[in-house]
């Protein structure tokens, strides 16, 4: 076999590991991408042309130099549950089957059963807040309860030190229907530079996820529900405004939904939901509390450092473009 296409390969395996390092998996994605289409292509020239040795060969050092790593396999998962999660906020909501459920306030609640017990709800609207402040809210596991409805407990499990987290959660529930809770795995992804978002992707928790994380044990009269995909797409409108889209799609684990409760959580818990993520986007600033959090972690300073770039790129261009334009009408 090649050594230069060995070295393009390890050479590529680096570079996707250094973007996953560097937390930009977009990137780190489409390299993976073409180095997949390039081993394809290969493998299938050496059975094509029945060169067995070289084909042996290949699969032996993709063995021990590629299929090894573990943050590859990570970066596969996430590729995909990104994909997932866009897909399922496609503006094509009424083609999708999604039913409208209310529009008041700026928040537009849709609902959608999904069928085998999984349902769908999904809220948006324009937040007046900085897209850095909307990042500290839902970054602050701990003070979840002291905005979400119904929020009986939220704890942090494990987590990377970045956007990586384990989270437990308890909700209580409106009588005579069982309290609920959920292990959850969850990160951030940063698009601004790909797609002008942030994307929040979180499920229910898998042994991969984490080493040594003790998951909690389900308490009495509490049932444990299963987490899809659910997250947070934030799209910044200007430095003081965030468009925020708000999705999850999750078994409740109960046999039949009675329509009280289905009306409960779509007409009134979910629009609620976004209500109170909009106050307390609006307290960070103003919060002792989140401002020793954003002045403790170092992780907030990048994101402080990522969202101004971002904004002066778009200045920049709007610039650009305005210049471009009165040298038009001038000529």
């Amino acid at each position: 076999m090649d050594n230069s296409f060995n070295d393009t390969i390890i050479e590529l395996i680096d570079c996707i590991l250094d973007l996953c390092e560097k937390e930009r998996i977009p990137q780190a994605t489409k390299k993976l991408r073409e180095l997949d289409q390039l081993i394809h292509n290969t493998l299938e020239s050496y059975r094509a042309n029945n060169q067995q040795n070289l084909l042996e060969s290949l699969e032996s050092f993709l063995k021990e130099k590629y299929h090894c790593y573990s943050r590859i396999k990570r970066l596969r998962s996430e590729s995909k549950e990104i994909d997932d999660l866009l897909d399922i906020l496609s503006p094509d909501y009424k083609n999708a089957g999604w039913n409208e459920i209310s529009n008041k306030d700026g928040i537009f609640t849709l609902y959608k059963d999904n069928g085998g017990g999984m349902h769908s709800i999904r809220m948006e609207g324009i937040v007046e807040s900085p897209i850095f402040d909307l990042c500290s809210v839902i970054l602050e596991i701990d003070l979840y309860p002291t905005w979400i409805p119904r929020l009986l407990e939220s704890t942090q499990l494990a987590e990377d030190k970045r956007y990586r987290k384990a989270i437990y959660c308890k909700v209580s529930c409106p009588w005579p229907v069982e309290n609920r809770d959920v292990c959850l795995y969850g990160y951030g992804v940063d698009m601004l530079d790909e797609c002008d978002k942030v994307v929040v992707v979180s499920r229910s928790f898998r042994d991969e996820d984490f080493e040594g994380v003790a998951l909690p044990d389900v308490p009495k009269k509490v049932i444990r529900v299963d987490t899809r995909i659910s997250g947070f797409v934030l799209k910044p409108i200007s430095p003081t405004q965030t468009f925020v889209q708000v999705i999850s799609l999750t078994d409740p684990k109960m046999s039949y939904i009675p329509y009280w409760l289905l009306n409960f959580v779509t007409t009134q818990f979910a629009h609620y939901l976004f209500v109170m993520l909009r106050k307390q986007a609006n307290t960070v600033l103003s919060s002792e509390e989140y401002q020793r959090r954003i002045n403790k972690n170092p992780l907030y300073l990048e994101l402080k450092e990522k969202s101004d770039k971002y904004f002066n790129r778009i200045n920049n261009n709007n610039n650009n473009n305005s210049n471009t334009d009165k040298q038009q009408q001038q000529q």
